[in-house]
């Protein structure tokens, strides 16, 4: 059952401690369902509590828990075991399609290779389309021995009815920003302040406060950013900026916006990072011990006298502006210029 050290931080960074105590009792009784819907929002630990399931189904150790040293909970960690299956939205595309699940029925239409219970993972099957849907219906209706069917989905309704009635629902309520902070300690054993100022700039997103933290190991190292240095970067440029009237600040924007503009992949999360930046100004005046960048407390306490509350509200209405145009597909370059040069001019 989910009872080991990894499975308690899993539980705290999910915030799902009855949907784990619910799995466990599907396990003890030994009575795996045909299907399984794993739903609610985004960054929830849907994917991970389907991993962390298919390996105390699969564990060789005696007791109903994953062991993580036995090869199957090996195999499965580094997404080698041949008989766990995921299917995703494929890059590009707004839908899975009928031939992905094709896919999957000619993979199970023979034996599972070694596992006592093989598991296809569906990710995002509130994104299948119609015909893709009716395919896997006609499987489930069927389904293999020794097979079991995890489906994640954001929203139920897409999903047939038929689909759904034919799986154990499962809902994934949203962690709180303190239950991502003390996971990240807990787990990443980061500093205390570090894992506050990510988890607020992030605004509770699991993935983008690991992000920012330089922990997201599902992203490519090659060209990877070192978002603890760029955060503290940009702050730094946004200060200079608004916090003299220096006859150099128009050059400093436009070499501010030249130099985000030239990793247009990377340009939210820095909007992300200005974002937070505009609105500890705003709360400063009045709850100064609410803001998330204690590390610029100082800072932003002398800009606060500074400049009237009115101009940080306008800043703000700006850069949303700006985020809606590169949203758009406007020019990231000109886009900031006009950004930047806002700030810079007092």
């Amino acid at each position: 059952m989910f009872t080991d050290q990894k499975m308690s931080d899993f539980d705290q960074k999910t915030a799902i401690s009855q949907t784990i105590s619910e799995l466990n009792c599907i396990i003890k009784a030994d009575k795996i369902p045909n299907a399984l819907l794993f739903f609610g929002d985004k960054n929830t630990g849907k994917k991970e509590t389907a991993f962390e399931f298919a390996k105390t189904c699969n564990c060789k150790a005696d007791v109903k828990r994953p062991c993580n040293i036995c090869p199957s909970c090996k195999k499965i960690d580094t997404g080698m075991h041949p008989d766990i299956i995921k299917i995703c939205l494929p890059e590009k595309k707004k839908m899975i399609s009928i031939s992905q699940i094709r896919e999957i029925g000619l993979l199970i239409s023979v034996k599972p290779n070694e596992a006592l219970k093989r598991m296809v993972l569906i990710m995002d099957s509130d994104k299948m389309n119609i015909q893709a849907q009716n395919a896997l219906l006609k499987v489930l209706e069927e389904p293999p021995k020794n097979t079991f069917f995890i489906l994640t989905a954001t929203q139920i309704p897409p999903l047939l009815p038929t689909i759904i009635s034919r799986c154990r629902q499962v809902r994934f309520s949203t962690p709180s920003c303190h239950e991502i902070q003390q996971t990240i300690i807990n787990q990443y054993k980061i500093d205390p302040q570090k894992a506050y100022i990510a988890v607020r700039t992030a605004d509770s997103d699991l993935e983008k406060a690991l992000t920012l933290l330089n922990l997201n190991l599902d992203k490519n190292e090659e060209g990877k950013v070192d978002w603890q240095k760029q955060r503290i970067w940009i702050i730094k440029e946004i200060i200079g900026l608004i916090s003299t009237s220096s006859g150099t600040n128009i050059q400093k924007a436009l070499m501010l916006s030249q130099k985000l503009s030239m990793a247009p992949d990377n340009i939210f999360d820095a909007i992300t990072i200005i974002k937070m930046v505009l609105r500890d100004l705003c709360i400063f005046k009045y709850s100064p011990e609410k803001i998330v960048n204690l590390d610029f407390f100082d800072a932003f306490k002398d800009i606060s006298q500074m400049h009237a509350y009115n101009k940080f509200l306008e800043w703000i209405k700006d850069l949303h502006e700006t985020e809606k145009r590169l949203r758009s597909n406007s020019s990231i370059r000109l886009t900031l210029d006009r950004f930047f040069l806002k700030l810079s001019i007092l």
